[in-house]
């Protein structure tokens, strides 16, 4: 069921909120321009997913190929995503999204990995 739906310019996008068609485990998904967010999604969360659109139009359209084929794509695209959502989050969530990005992805990386790539810190 399609909660409400929102127009966005920057970047070209459509926003959907949803309970059903967002994978289990994650509160966003997003299939090139279009964003399926949970009811509730933070404003941070909102901010990973528009990089989403913004690499898919960055890359032609490639992005969806890129991340699903190539480990090392998919953890480029996640690091810079992620990234963005800590700029709108307290400086201590940068744990917790280590912790997703080093299990959720399938990227075969450490918590600590996923630290030091988010925050930049060694």
């Amino acid at each position: 069921m399609v909660r409400k739906v929102r127009y966005c310019r920057s970047p070209l996008c459509l926003m959907i909120e949803t309970r059903w068609l967002v994978p289990r485990g994650f509160d966003g998904f997003t299939p090139g321009p279009l964003i399926l967010l949970r009811p509730g999604a933070s404003h941070a969360l909102i901010e990973h997913e528009k990089v989403h659109v913004r690499q898919f139009w960055r890359s032609w359209g490639l992005m969806g190929v890129l991340y699903l084929l190539s480990r090392r794509w998919r953890l480029r695209y996640e690091v810079e995503a992620y990234r963005e959502q800590l700029r709108h989050c307290p400086p201590d969530a940068a744990r917790s999204m280590a912790h997703m990005l080093s299990t959720k992805y399938r990227l075969n990386i450490t918590e600590d990995e996923a630290y030091r790539l988010l925050t930049g810190s060694e």
